[in-house]
């Protein structure tokens, strides 16, 4: 007979959907509990959104060849996180009988009390309860040190990592704000006699990428899709971060390092005003802000204000004559979590 008082899971399955903040999260926990660990890249079905909204467990979400992928034997723990992975992570939690323990990371779009633990983030107004954690911040892994850093000895100090997302819900990096931004940067490391070391995601509009030509402080450009892709090397050699406000996961990892960080907002407070803010997925995202649960919510604003109201990030655009000094973040967040999920495998 199997024995059921397992300490820690064995074997974790992560589900692996496109959000890079949502698989570095997985990757952090998975790590954290030391637990052998099978990554399982999704591909999903145009049924997809239907298969969500209906708020039951199902591989329909996912294409047919896939589904062949998920059978026993069973794994100890399902690691998800992202609206589209959810209909999957409980079909197999009801598959395997609830042996399977399926903790969800981040947006629960179903009720939290469908998964076996939910481990989120102030941006998301999740209710309490006992099967929900609560962090400062993402999860991610601590840095590590740099292989690479020499290459960056040519650069003079200090550096400013500079963070580039775009897109997300409401808020738009549209040229104007993006010119600000690259402006306000160059403009600092030129008063701090520094350099900048910018790098884009998968969400930067593609407009910005010449943009970046109008650095004139010595610099260092990476840009999404480019090969060899230096973001742990940046996080090791930076002196300061500028980040742009729409990713937390970014902002989470800069502040990992203790360096300073410095928040460009792309928040506006006239969005009417500006043709950008119609486009579909910006509408709609207010729509279910003002009708949706509280659960689906999201406001990054919440995590800004709590970082600056402690001292840990400021906001880009005040005129610096030296670097803020960065007020360390006591938290353990990721030892809170690894910790929560254990507990579910104690008695």
């Amino acid at each position: 007979m199997q024995n059921e008082t397992r300490a820690a899971p064995n074997q974790a399955w992560l589900l692996i959907g496109h959000k890079a903040g949502d698989n570095t999260q997985m990757r952090a926990l998975a790590s954290a509990l030391g637990c052998d660990s099978r990554e399982i890249g999704m591909h999903y079905s145009r049924w997809e959104p239907l298969v969500t909204l209906s708020f039951k467990p199902s591989v329909l979400a996912i294409s047919s060849h896939m589904r062949k992928t998920f059978s026993p034997p069973w794994p100890d723990l399902v690691l998800t996180a992202g609206r589209r992975n959810e209909a999957v992570a409980r079909w197999i939690q009801h598959a395997s009988g609830h042996r399977s323990k399926v903790v969800h990371i981040g947006r629960p779009w179903h009720h939290a009390r469908h998964f076996d633990l939910v481990i989120t983030t102030p941006q998301y107004q999740v209710d309490a309860a006992p099967n929900v954690v609560m962090m400062n911040l993402p999860l991610h892994q601590p840095p590590q040190p740099s292989l690479a850093q020499e290459k960056f000895d040519h650069l003079p100090r200090p550096r400013i990592v500079l963070l580039i997302g775009g897109n997300s819900g409401a808020l738009t990096l549209r040229t104007q704000l993006a010119k600000k931004l690259i402006s306000q940067t160059n403009a600092l490391a030129h008063r701090l006699g520094g350099s900048v070391l910018a790098s884009t995601s998968a969400r930067t509009p593609a407009f910005l990428r010449p943009l970046l030509g109008e650095l004139s402080v010595p610099h260092h450009v990476w840009c999404w899709g480019e090969p060899d892709n230096p973001y742990q090397d940046y996080l090791s050699v930076a002196d300061a971060f500028v980040v742009t406000s729409d990713s937390v996961s970014m902002l989470a990892e800069a502040i990992s390092t203790s360096r300073p960080v410095l928040i460009f907002d792309l928040a506006e407070r006239r969005w009417w005003r500006r043709i950008a803010h119609y486009r579909p997925n910006a509408l709609l995202h207010r729509a279910a802000m003002r009708i949706a649960p509280s659960r689906l919510k999201r406001d990054a604003g919440r995590i800004h204000q709590r970082l600056v109201e402690a001292g840990r990030a400021h906001w880009l655009g005040a005129e610096l004559a030296e670097l803020p000094t960065s007020q360390p973040l006591a938290h353990q967040d990721l030892n809170t979590a690894s910790a929560s999920v254990r507990e579910l495998f104690r008695g």
